[in-house]
């Protein structure tokens, strides 16, 4: 969804976060609705800090890679499924799989209108944040629920479930990254941090200002890597 009017563009999905035994650290967008459509992103931190976008199509890689700031950016061929209890990814060199706990009932207590509301969520990121991120997510003082992304984009997270990963394995290029792992350390995609905590988040984010970002990703000249298939430019 895009707001005109206010530059405003909406993402309808899950986020996803696992981190593995072998340092590799990964947040997995998997989106039903939003400006382009259904798509799906990865954001893997390798354990020297090397931060590499994962992205399904050439618009996808120029949209978030437009938002966020990696050191590399790559189309892969990428296929995601989830269900109430399962995850399964396949992302260019990466497979995933995981098993999902029961959702938390205590995110579903608040009414659609309010945890969609950029005020609500601005209460929540000062408020209630530090006691739920404590008591609920596995701590993790990065975690925000407002603030700007490196390119200056205004984001809030609205909140619409949270499930616990039970368990989890993964692959690069058939290599065995051993068992899950907290998302430690911090992956510095953006403002904001995962919770340590492996989780599937079910979410809406709210961008202000991302409307250069959907220009050059609309535009099939533009669409592709920042800066190129290499690193992106810092």
């Amino acid at each position: 969804m895009f707001d005109q009017r206010k530059g405003r563009v909406r993402l309808e999905g899950h986020i996803a976060g696992a981190g593995f035994a072998s340092g590799d650290r990964f947040v997995i967008g998997l989106w039903d609705d939003g400006p382009l459509g259904p798509m799906s992103d990865v954001m893997w931190a390798r354990p020297d800090g090397t931060k590499i976008l994962l992205g399904s199509r050439p618009e996808v890689v120029t949209f978030v890679g437009g938002v966020y700031r990696f050191d590399e950016h790559r189309v892969v061929d990428m296929n995601a499924r989830l269900s109430k209890d399962r995850m399964e990814v396949w992302a260019g060199p990466l497979q995933l799989q995981a098993a999902l706990a029961k959702p938390l009932q205590v995110f579903a207590l608040r009414p659609r209108l309010l945890r969609r509301s950029p005020l609500w969520v601005r209460f929540e990121d000062l408020v209630m944040r530090p006691l739920a991120g404590r008591l609920l997510l596995g701590g993790g003082p990065g975690v925000r629920l407002y603030g700007r992304s490196p390119s200056g984009v205004r984001e809030w997270y609205c909140i619409e479930s949270y499930r616990r990963i039970a368990d989890a394995s993964a692959a690069l290029d058939g290599r065995d990254l051993g068992s899950l792992a907290p998302l430690d350390p911090p992956a510095r995609f953006g403002f904001s941090e995962f919770p340590p905590r492996p989780a599937v988040v079910g979410c809406a984010p709210l961008l202000e200002g991302a409307d250069e970002a959907l220009r050059r990703a609309s535009a099939p000249e533009e669409a592709g890597p920042p800066g190129g298939a290499g690193p992106s430019p810092r």
